[in-house]
């Protein structure tokens, strides 16, 4: 039976239809199958491939290979014959699909690097609407040179799956004192030759997966009900609440847009202002007011404020003082929910005392739940 959960620090591989139909390789936890390229080429060993990673107990996602270049619509296009040919193939929804971004065989990553991401972006946000998790794939020089991926980042979260190999040749583990220094990397490349097998060598840096409850454009009262966390600094947040997404402009009057591409329903954004109706979240970044609602947070406008804190790192302790070098009164686990009754400075005072005596938790380990 397939898996449907793979632990971070796991090992995986990606094919296509230059490898063999059995994908049970040494160590594997995960597969990422090619798909497709462009609106027309099927990988003819998908299927098979795809069956072999289920038959096996692999998570298996898939990819396409990009030719859409800069260009939104192309984009647009190629990603919705991938997600189409996922379904028939039996990519389950909630699994991965990513744009294999790359230079040469029909894709050009030459262009404007904000026209390359606003086509990639577009191409994820289909695959995010068709019920998938999007990921990018390229190599690191493209992700910095050619890609903004911290757009992308902020967009789709942790999402990158950069290519980046220590030498050419023969890798069989990863060596992470070579890692690519990135933020939002979810998969590292780190070998096309993993084993010695002529089959590219990953590994997962984030928990992989599959949730089939992901689609993003089907609104229901929980997904608005949820509650966004923020540090204790953090005045107020603009969540996004139109069930397709919302439009960033460049004005409060909201006469141009940033770009094309459309921020999910669910982001949350930090507010800066409000003018003209319109929410500012950003240096010349605006949402118009009618696609996302705001929700303050009272502790960073009153210090004796209740209000519910989620650990939010590990190794997070209650404080006896308010204070970095306090003494430690006992251990959280990671996303436990303790009662604050206010706070000093970015201490958080936790209502509870513990032995007898106030305890605190540190304010960039614990975020409030509005």
């Amino acid at each position: 039976m397939m898996t449907d959960t793979v632990a971070k620090r796991s090992y995986g591989i990606d094919v296509a239809s230059y490898q063999s139909t059995d994908v049970s390789y040494i160590n594997t936890k995960f597969v990422l199958v090619k798909l497709t390229e462009g609106t027309n080429y099927l990988n003819p060993k998908a299927a098979a491939q795809i069956k072999s990673a289920k038959d096996h107990g692999l998570l298996v996602a898939g990819y396409f290979y990009a030719n859409h270049s800069s260009s939104i619509t192309t984009a647009k296009a190629e990603a919705k014959y991938a997600v189409t040919k996922a379904k028939e193939l039996g990519i389950p929804e909630g699994s991965y699909i990513a744009d294999d971004f790359e230079q040469g065989n029909g894709n050009d990553a030459t262009g404007a690097v904000n026209q390359n991401t606003d086509a990639i972006l577009a191409a994820m946000q289909i695959i995010k609407d068709a019920g998938y998790k999007p990921l990018v794939y390229s190599g690191a020089y493209i992700l910095r040179n050619n890609i903004n991926s911290s757009r992308i980042i902020k967009s789709f979260g942790t999402c990158l799956w950069v290519a980046s190999y220590k030498i050419m040749g023969r890798q069989d583990s990863a060596d992470f004192a070579y890692f690519p220094s990135m933020d939002g990397v979810a998969i590292w490349q780190f070998t096309d030759n993993y084993h010695g097998l002529n089959v590219d060598g990953n590994i997962a840096l984030i928990d992989l997966k599959i949730n089939s409850s992901v689609k993003s454009n089907k609104i229901n009262e929980e997904a608005l009900s949820l509650h966004p966390i923020v540090k204790w600094d953090i005045e107020a947040v603009a969540v996004v609440s139109n069930t397709k997404g919302a439009y960033i402009y460049t004005d409060s009057k909201l006469t141009k847009r940033v770009s094309n591409d459309l921020k999910p329903l669910g982001s949350i954004w930090k507010v800066i202002s409000c003018q003209n109706g319109a929410v500012k979240v950003g240096k010349d970044q605006y949402f118009d007011g009618r696609a996302v609602y705001i929700k303050l947070n009272p502790i960073a406008y009153n210090d004796n404020k209740h209000a519910v804190v989620k650990i939010v790192m590990p190794n997070t302790h209650a404080l006896y003082e308010p204070k970095a070098d306090s003494d430690k009164a006992y251990a959280f686990k990671l996303n436990d929910r303790a009662e604050i009754v206010g706070r000093s400075g970015r201490f958080l005072k936790l209502k509870d005392s513990y032995k007898g005596k106030t305890v605190y938790v540190t304010g960039n380990r614990a975020y409030i739940v509005l």
